[in-house]
């Protein structure tokens, strides 16, 4: 191997050494992101709902943890992200509603929420809509405390 071939071949290498130690060491940004619990009692207006979908003003997504049901209340313990300064939510499906309802478009309102990394506490309600043929399911929610 010529001098340049070497030369050529430990420049590469350093090169490749740092790009790989830069990516393991830096932090992707969700990583970053700390997140927050958000306790949520969800009622429907037709019986109980299933599945809960959350916007913090960049998009719906489910969140994750854990629920349970207790008569036609369910409650959600999920993690949402603590730089958070509103929240809308939606629920997938109730109990008793028509199967027209199912995947209809979402009404509501988002809520203020203080940024931090404290619980939210809160209650939400969904109810449906028929305005002329266009079918919403409306779902809202309260912030109700923190802690």
């Amino acid at each position: 191997m010529t001098m340049t071939a070497r030369r050529r071949a430990t420049a590469f290498g350093s090169a490749v050494a740092t790009l790989l130690l830069f990516a393991t060491a830096s932090p992707s940004p969700a990583a970053a992101d700390t997140m927050r619990t958000l306790n949520l009692a969800l009622n429907c207006q037709t019986g109980l709902p299933y599945g809960l979908n959350v916007n913090n003003g960049s998009g719906w997504y489910g969140p994750n943890g854990s629920s349970y049901a207790s008569g036609t209340t369910k409650y959600f313990t999920v993690s949402i992200p603590a730089g958070a300064n509103e929240i809308a939510i939606d629920t997938i499906y109730c109990d008793g509603e028509d199967s027209a309802y199912y995947n209809v478009n979402w009404s509501g309102s988002f809520a203020g929420l203080t940024p931090g990394t404290s619980t939210v506490n809160a209650t939400g309600y969904c109810e449906f809509d028929d305005y002329y043929g266009y079918l919403s399911r409306e779902c809202n929610i309260s912030v109700n405390s923190y802690s």
